[in-house]
């Protein structure tokens, strides 16, 4: 297989030719901010949306890319039609922006690296018939005061944080982090929903990373009827739901089933979670679920990908 083409300052490079400095403030402070975009059958997933998230980043970060918005899609793009060749039928790939403020010698501007990574899928697709098991780690999210959320930020210790406590009381969940006050924030890799009465609850845009699958949930939920409440919510609240979900880059729409060890409603996925997956279903052209189960080994993948045909069967 040919070796990746990665885009580096200016040119596009083979992966074992993409080189930075040892000094990079990004490796030496996590002085960088970054954007990743998912393709849904080779086709990346709303990347104009991505890229203006990312220069929102990098002028709250006061890092000039060198590039405008414009050349920026362009370059994308064929960043990633470059790395298309190397994906079978059935696989799709990340696409990377990293964007760091450079050397802390030599006096040179911004680095900016674009590469593409192929969809881990059996790190999250157990999860959409099994259900995420959450846990609120003492960790919490970093409030704006300090640094904004709405920042894509490389630095992700806090997260990696929470991560670490949240596997210490099962290896396999998932953190949902709360803010300062106890609130609701979001997961080490996704925004949260929760159903009460029908109707979706999502914290605040103020604590949590404004994410570009959240925000097509929000709009796929609309054209469907389903009301959509922003606000402040406790664990209290997501204990009494009656089905949660995360949304997020990679796994789009995935099932909750526990928190702290509680049983979040009763079918996996939930009727108003299952009608969100259809609908991103008819969006990409596909079942991205059945997409992902299909990557598990041939010990797992059978079983799970029958145990989802059954339940997409039943909610027809």
């Amino acid at each position: 297989m040919p070796q990746a083409a990665v885009y580096l300052d200016g040119a596009f490079v083979a992966e074992s030719e993409a080189r930075i400095s040892v000094f990079d403030l990004g490796f030496t402070s996590g002085d960088a901010v970054y954007e990743v975009t998912r393709t849904f059958g080779h086709r990346l997933f709303r990347l104009d949306a991505h890229i203006d998230r990312l220069f929102r980043s990098l002028r709250y970060a006061r890092i000039d890319c060198g590039l405008d918005r414009d050349a920026m899609i362009a370059v994308s793009r064929e960043t990633s039609e470059r790395n298309l060749g190397r994906l079978g039928d059935g696989d799709d790939h990340s696409l990377w922006h990293v964007v760091s403020r450079g050397s802390r010698v030599g006096g040179q501007g911004a680095t900016l690296a674009i590469f593409c990574l192929p969809v881990g899928f059996d790190e999250f697709a157990r999860e959409y018939v099994e259900g995420v098991a959450l846990v609120t780690p003492a960790t919490r999210r970093i409030p704006p005061q300090s640094l904004e959320a709405k920042a894509k930020i490389a630095n992700k210790m806090n997260h990696k944080i929470a991560a670490f406590e949240a596997r210490q009381a099962d290896p396999r969940a998932t953190p949902l982090m709360l803010d300062v006050d106890g609130n609701v924030s979001e997961t080490d890799r996704a925004n949260f929903f929760f159903v009460r009465d029908g109707a979706l609850f999502t914290s605040t845009a103020r604590n949590v990373l404004g994410g570009i699958t959240r925000e097509a949930t929000i709009e796929l939920a609309g054209g469907l009827g389903i009301e959509v409440n922003e606000g402040d919510f406790t664990p209290y609240d997501v204990y009494n739901a009656e089905e949660a979900f995360t949304t997020g880059t990679s796994a789009t729409v995935a099932p909750v089933r526990t928190l702290n060890g509680l049983r979040i409603g009763a079918a996996l996925p939930g009727p108003v979670t299952m009608r969100l997956i259809r609908a991103f279903n008819d969006l990409f052209g596909f079942d991205y679920v059945a997409q992902a189960l299909d990557h598990l080994g041939d010990n797992e993948r059978g079983a799970l990908l029958s145990a989802w045909r059954e339940r997409l069967a039943d909610r027809t």
